[in-house]
């Protein structure tokens, strides 16, 4: 009775301490949202010909994505430094990012596929 006793009072003790995410930390599915929105950015910002004009570009874009999502660069800096020293939750948010990039290249291929059987090509003319 005693070491049942010992076992439940050891398993509580492990539960209880698990790690919480502090309050100021961005929550697992909106910090999700915000980097795939931010990688897509980097993706167009990727194509531009100046490093000037992608500073000044991608600028603006990350300041509408931390307005889209109610937050400012510091929390958006802070919640990427808990999530790297908590990697396990940093691999499911990427790993659901990842699901997502593969959704929407396969909706855009099968537009594109779409919308390519649907030209006519008009006889000429003589």
């Amino acid at each position: 009775m005693r070491n049942l006793i010992c076992v439940l009072a050891a398993t509580i003790i492990l539960f209880a301490c698990k790690a919480k995410r502090p309050n100021d930390i961005i929550e697992p599915d909106k910090m999700q949202k915000i980097l795939y929105d931010i990688h897509v950015v980097d993706g167009y910002i990727s194509t531009l010909p100046t490093p000037d004009t992608t500073k000044k570009v991608a600028a603006g874009y990350y300041k509408g994505i931390y307005k889209k999502f109610g937050i400012d660069s510091s929390k958006f800096a802070n919640s990427m430094k808990y999530y790297y020293t908590h990697p396990a939750d940093l691999d499911k948010i990427y790993k659901n990012i990842s699901r997502t990039l593969e959704k929407r290249k396969r909706a855009m291929e099968k537009a594109d596929s779409i919308s390519k059987s649907k030209v006519k090509v008009l006889p000429a003319v003589k």
